[in-house]
């Protein structure tokens, strides 16, 4: 007589193979690659195929089709003594067990690695590979979530003022967006020497000060963390940034700025990743640890084309593998994620989605798009910006004044005239275009070298 089987692979392969209808209790953690035995895999691929086909997955009629796997299925049908109705705990189990081997096959081929420049990246990706396939509770009844939306209702209320989300340090996109709202991707796009890195440098400087209160993380893959703290001690200081980077043109009035500046730089709640060649596992994973010991309320990276690709994608496709990813580390983690991206060459003039480079998958995960776009190619000081996407709420566009020396991007109070032919009728239109409004918070600018 044959001994009862114990293991949760022929548990798993019992319960379907006496339920059909036991496979759909755990078919959203299942797969062929969480069973250990090779004999046992195939069966499980010959009754998933069988059972949504429609067809008879019972052992005789499994070893009617397929007589190779005849005995194997007579046998834990006959002495396996799993319950169907408990097929999801033993899937879990299962599951369980085929997440620490791939970790233990990964710890020992980390253990192998010989080429150590791109170690770290691979043993990311590879643990990033061991995560569990499926993760929260799985379908609950709306009325669950009736009473998150009741307290976050109530939460919001009770905010002062219409702030609902990060403020993002220029009162139109607030007006907007209601602030940066937790969860969302965010997109900023423009060409180059528009001002994307210096529009998002702003944003979560206002979003860190004492004022605000809220911690950020600034991943910059492209500058170093000096060269944006320049940019702030530029902005905060009110110096010229020219004479940041050359001291000796420096005002005597400006050495006691600069020591005022950096005395508020260390009281903003501001963490700066400056590590280049990273992938967007390691970028996420560095976000957790912080997370981790921090309140971590705000994300940006510094850009998409910096962000390390999967080798064994092509660009589309690890495009969307990013934007994925993160999409998903802004649901895990509750915080807003501005992602900074790069518009391809016909995004020259007016931009639109079709000019985001990977425009598919970027426009897909995106809750929300800003374009940055110099209408006036010889009017470097005026910007617009646009929402060309928002998942929740309304688009619209507003312009801003680029202080260049002083790294400042003020919203502006209407577009300045378009200027007709002759140089004479342009600078009357630069001398008539309206000033800068005044904005609550501190900014902080644009330089050419974005």
């Amino acid at each position: 007589m044959s001994r009862p089987s114990f293991d949760s692979e022929s548990a798993v392969l019992a319960c379907m193979l006496r339920d059909r209808d036991a496979y759909w209790a755990a078919a959203d953690i299942l797969a062929a690659a969480d069973f250990q035995r090779d004999d046992n895999r195939d069966l499980f691929q010959v009754l998933v195929q069988e059972i949504t086909d429609g067809k008879a997955a019972d052992a005789v009629s499994i070893g009617e089709t397929f007589p190779h796997l005849a005995m194997l299925a007579m046998d834990i049908d006959a002495n396996s003594v799993g319950t169907a109705r408990y097929i999801r705990n033993y899937a879990e189990h299962l599951s369980s067990k085929s997440c620490l081997r791939r970790l233990q096959k990964v710890g020992r081929a980390i253990a192998n690695l010989t080429t150590a420049e791109d170690a770290f990246a691979t043993a990311r990706r590879w643990l990033a590979e061991c995560e569990p396939r499926v993760r929260g509770a799985g379908p609950r009844h709306i009325s669950e979530f009736a009473r998150m939306s009741q307290e976050g209702l109530m939460r919001r209320y009770e905010q002062d003022g219409q702030m609902t989300g990060i403020p993002t340090g220029y009162e139109p996109l607030d007006d907007l967006l209601g602030g940066w709202q937790d969860t969302d991707l965010i997109i900023v796009a423009a060409r180059p020497s528009v001002g994307k890195s210096a529009f998002a440098m702003q944003s979560i400087l206002h979003a860190t000060s004492p004022e605000v209160g809220r911690t950020g993380m600034f991943a910059s893959l492209e500058m170093s963390g000096e060269q944006l703290s320049d940019r702030a001690i530029s902005h905060l200081g009110q110096i010229d940034a020219a004479h940041i980077r050359q001291p000796k043109k420096m005002q005597e009035e400006d050495w006691p700025r600069t020591t005022d500046a950096f005395k508020k730089l260390t009281k903003l709640g501001l963490f700066v990743d400056d590590a280049s060649g990273l992938n967007v596992e390691a970028i996420s994973a560095r976000a957790r640890q912080l997370k981790a010991r921090e309140p971590l309320a705000l994300i940006a990276i510094d850009y998409l084309t910096y962000i390390d690709l999967p080798k064994n994608e092509n660009q589309e496709q690890g495009i969307q593998h990013v934007t994925r990813s993160l999409k998903n580390l802004a649901k895990e983690l509750k915080v807003p994620v501005i992602l900074l991206s790069q518009l391809n060459r016909d995004g020259d003039d007016e931009p639109d989605l079709k000019h985001l480079r990977g425009s598919g998958a970027i426009e897909q995960d995106a809750d929300v798009v800003i374009f940055l776009h110099r209408p006036d190619k010889s009017d470097r000081a005026t910007v617009k910006a646009k929402v060309a996407k928002h998942r929740n709420g309304a688009l619209g566009e507003f312009y801003l004044h680029a202080d260049m020396a002083m790294q400042r991007f003020t919203p502006m109070e209407a577009p300045p005239p378009r200027p007709s032919a002759g140089s004479g009728t342009l600078r009357k239109a630069r001398q008539s275009s309206p000033q800068p409004r005044a904005q609550r918070g501190f900014v902080m600018g644009v330089s050419d070298e974005d």
